[in-house]
């Protein structure tokens, strides 16, 4: 769960993370996808129920086997016996996607370390700020075990006040190497019945803060025209590209306006942008934007 923020200057948009909640956080709920050929076939039968519900009847919907160089990732067939072939492609925030990754990879290396000094016996927030988002803390052994060791130390020393009335407590950073990427850190007790929506496990939650959402117009643009690059001048009749809504904080307006202005002229005789949740029992809706439209796509031949 997160919290979203604007910033009027930059035009910047993005969020931070609320420390806990009553569900469980969002990267421990499971995902719509497991494969790549789950994810193709799940967008290409909503695209199927899309035409379905504009009257042009859809009889059967199959993933092809190769997909490689451009060709079709399915194909989807109609009444009037017409094959329509589909390519399917993710919008990423690519750069964010990638800052996940590292920060999930280093917090399990440091809870490993924190494990080895002795285990902590209540579910704890950690949170770190960095002193500049471009500046990261090295993910190599020595500082971990360096952070392992100050994180572990300061729970253990203020044991009894977090583990019973479930304060906020900042603790300043004293050691000269760590001071060099972050000054501060803060802990937090996760209530009785609450998750936490930090990554972690064994009761211990650190959030490093640099992997928060955050991105502007011109990362959206950036995307689209990769999207181009690369599925353009493909073999299939149909361009289905989908994203996933909560990654985006559920404002995807720019992303239309974005990807409506890169496809103005595509090899693709229709393109079209879903929008929903990726993950397993959402009860959320399923939107979806066509780009580019030909009206003598769905006619027999």
């Amino acid at each position: 769960m997160t919290a979203i923020f604007s910033d009027g200057k930059t035009k910047r948009k993005g969020s931070f993370k609320l420390p806990y909640s009553l569900s469980i956080p969002t990267y421990k709920i499971p995902k719509l996808f497991t494969t790549q050929k789950t994810e193709e076939y799940f967008v290409t039968t909503l695209f199927a129920q899309y035409l379905l519900h504009n009257q042009i009847n859809v009889i059967g919907v199959q993933v092809c086997n190769d997909d490689s160089n451009k060709k079709p990732d399915a194909k989807i067939t109609l009444e009037n016996g017409k094959i329509i072939t589909v390519q399917v492609t993710r919008f990423t925030l690519t750069d964010y996607l990638n800052r996940r990754k590292i920060a999930e990879n280093k917090v399990e290396k440091i809870i490993k370390e924190i494990n080895k000094i002795g285990k902590i016996d209540f579910p704890v927030n950690v949170q770190i700020s960095p002193r500049k988002k471009e500046k990261l803390i090295p993910n190599t052994n020595k500082y971990n075990r360096l952070i392992a060791k100050f994180i572990h130390d300061t729970v253990s020393e203020k044991k009894e006040a977090i583990g019973t009335t479930e304060p906020f407590i900042g603790e300043i950073v004293k050691d000269e190497k760590l001071k060099e990427y972050f000054s501060f850190i803060t802990l937090q007790k996760v209530p009785n019945g609450h998750y936490s929506n930090y990554f972690g496990k064994d009761n211990i939650f650190i959030d490093l803060d640099f992997d928060n959402i955050s991105f502007t117009r011109e990362d959206i643009d950036k995307e689209s025209q990769n999207i181009y690059n690369k599925k353009n001048n493909g073999e299939a009749d149909v361009l289905l590209i989908w994203i996933d809504s909560f990654e985006v904080l559920y404002d995807v307006k720019p992303f239309d306006e974005s990807l409506e202005k890169q496809f103005q002229e595509t090899s693709f005789k229709e393109v079209y942008f879903f929008k929903f949740d990726n993950k397993l029992n959402s009860t959320g809706q399923i939107e979806v934007a066509q780009m580019k439209k030909d009206e003598m796509l769905y006619r027999q031949n």
